[in-house]
C-alpha cells in the first residue's frame, strides 16, 4: 500500500508545492484550469502553499493521506471487523465518507475490512437537544451497507440499538453519569473523567460487536490539543498513544484505536465537506462544558491556546503535533495498568508525586500539626502505595469524589446532631 513521507503533509505542504501565492486560500468559485491535471474547472481549490486545483485532484490528495496513514505502519489486517465512532461533526462525516469510497473500490484499490457504525448520543447530557434521528436513518441509507448503530454516553453497553430500532431513552438513566459528574468540583476533573468514561464505552461497544479496531476522527489540531491537555492533567506518560496514529489501551489491549485522520487540518476537512456536500449533523465539536468559557478549565485553556496557534501561526501547531508523533512510551508488557484509563502506571515511586502528598498530607493537618516531617513523608508514601491501581490523574478524579461524599457525610452528621439538640440550643 502506498505511504507518504514526513514532508508530504502537514501545514506547510511538501517542499515541491512550496510555490509563490498567485490565488488566496480557499475554493476559487471561478472558471480555471488545474494545475495538476490541466482540465479546465468551474470550482478550484486552493490549499495553504498549494497550486489551486480541481475537485477531483483535491479529492485524490487528501484520501491519498487516509490511505497512507494506514498502509504506512501496516496497522489494519486484511479483512478487520472495524468500529467507525461518529458524532456528529464534520471531521466524522469525512471519515465515514472516505471509508465508504474505500470500501467501493475496485478489488485492487478497495479497503479490505468489514465496518460498522456507532453515534454515541451525548447531547442530552450537556442540555441540548439530540440529533434528530431521521438524520442518522438518512445517514444510514446513505452509506449502506455499513451497519449503523446508536449508544448514548452514560447508558449500559446492553443497551446499544441498531438505527431502525432506536429511539431516546428516558432522561433518567442518562442522569447517573450527569449526577456523577456534579459531584467533581472542577470543571477540569469532569471534562477528564467524560473523556474516559467515553473511551471505556466505545471499548465495551466494539467488543459487543466483536470488533477489533475503532476508528476515531481526530485531525492533526485536535491532537496537538491533546498532548498539551494531557501533559497539563498529568498524563505525560501515556501522552504518547494519546496523538498516536493506533493506541492499543482500550479493553486492555484487546480493541485498538486508529486515528487515520491525524495528517489532516481543518482548511483540508472544511474543502472535502463542500466537495463531497456533506451536512454535519451537529455545528462544531463542542465538548462538555466548552460554552463555559476559555478560563473554565485547563482543556478549555488548552484548546483556545491551539486555535489562537492555528490561526497566526499555522506552522507552531504542526510542530507540535508532529513533536507528539516522536514521543514513545517507556512500557514493558508486565507493566500495570490504570484501572480507570488503563495507562501504564509508572512502578517506580516519584519524587514529584511524593512532594505533592507531602504538602497535602501538610495541608490536612493544619493547626493541629504535631507530627514530625519523617512521620508526614512515611504518610505520604503509604498513600501513594495505596493507589497503586490508579494513575495519578485518575487518582485525583477519585480524590475529589471521596472528598464529595466525606463533605457530605458530614453535613448529613451535622444536621442529624442538630436536630437532637433542644430547641433552645439550636443555631
Amino acid at each position: 500500500m502506498c505511504s507518504i513521507g514526513e514532508d508530504d503533509f502537514g501545514d506547510e505542504g511538501g517542499a515541491h508545492a512550496m510555490v509563490a501565492e498567485s490565488l488566496p486560500a480557499g475554493i476559487v468559485l471561478s472558471t480555471g484550469d488545474c494545475t495538476k491535471c490541466g482540465t479546465s474547472s468551474s470550482e478550484l481549490y486552493k490549499l495553504n502553499f498549494r497550486t489551486p486545483e480541481c475537485r477531483a485532484c483535491f479529492l485524490t490528495y487528501v484520501r491519498h493521506k487516509f490511505r497512507a496513514a494506514l498502509g504506512a505502519a501496516k496497522v489494519l489486517p486484511r479483512d478487520a471487523e472495524v468500529l467507525l465512532v461518529l458524532d456528529g461533526s464534520a471531521e466524522s462525516l469525512v471519515l465515514l465518507d472516505m471509508l465508504h469510497f474505500a470500501q467501493t473500490q475496485n478489488t485492487f484499490k478497495r479497503l479490505h475490512c468489514n465496518a460498522r457504525v456507532v453515534y454515541v448520543e451525548d447531547q442530552a447530557l450537556q442540555e441540548r437537544d439530540p440529533v434528530d434521528v431521521e438524520s442518522l436513518q438518512a445517514l444510514s441509507r446513505q452509506y449502506e451497507p455499513f451497519e449503523f448503530h446508536v449508544i448514548e454516553l452514560g447508558a449500559p453497553p446492553s443497551s446499544l440499538r441498531n438505527i431502525k430500532d432506536y429511539s431516546p431513552t428516558s432522561a433518567e438513566e442518562i442522569n447517573r453519569l450527569g449526577v456523577k459528574l456534579e459531584k467533581l468540583r472542577s470543571l477540569t476533573a469532569r471534562q477528564d473523567y467524560l473523556q474516559q468514561e467515553r473511551k471505556n464505552l466505545i471499548a465495551s461497544v466494539a467488543q459487543q460487536l466483536h470488533c477489533s479496531h475503532v476508528f476515531e476522527s481526530s485531525i492533526s489540531v485536535d491532537l496537538a490539543t491533546q498532548l498539551l491537555t494531557a501533559i497539563a492533567l498529568g498524563r505525560g506518560g501515556s501522552a504518547a498513544l494519546d496523538v498516536a496514529l493506533l493506541d492499543d489501551r482500550l479493553a486492555g489491549g484487546d480493541v485498538k484505536l486508529l486515528r487515520p485522520l491525524k495528517d489532516l487540518n481543518e482548511q483540508e476537512v472544511q474543502f472535502y465537506v463542500h466537495a463531497q456536500r456533506l451536512k454535519p449533523l451537529l455545528k462544531g465539536r463542542l465538548r462538555y462544558g466548552q460554552e463555559r468559557g476559555e478560563t473554565a478549565s485547563l482543556q478549555n485553556l488548552t484548546s483556545a491556546f491551539v486555535t489562537n496557534l492555528q490561526q497566526n501561526y499555522a506552522s507552531t501547531v504542526s510542530t507540535v503535533f508532529r513533536t507528539g508523533d516522536k514521543i514513545t512510551s517507556n512500557t514493558h508488557p508486565e507493566q500495570a495498568s490504570c484501572f480507570h484509563c488503563q495507562s501504564a502506571l509508572d512502578s517506580q515511586l516519584s519524587d514529584t508525586l511524593l512532594a505533592i502528598e507531602y504538602s497535602r498530607s501538610v495541608s490536612e493537618a493544619g493547626v493541629s500539626l504535631h507530627k514530625n516531617g519523617e512521620d508526614l513523608e512515611e504518610l505520604a508514601r503509604k498513600r501513594l502505595e495505596s493507589q497503586n491501581d490508579l494513575c495519578h490523574a485518575c487518582h485525583r478524579i477519585q480524590m475529589e469524589l471521596d472528598s464529595v461524599v466525606a463533605a457530605a457525610d458530614d453535613h448529613r452528621w451535622a444536621e442529624h446532631y442538630k436536630r437532637a439538640l433542644p430547641y433552645g440550643n439550636r443555631r
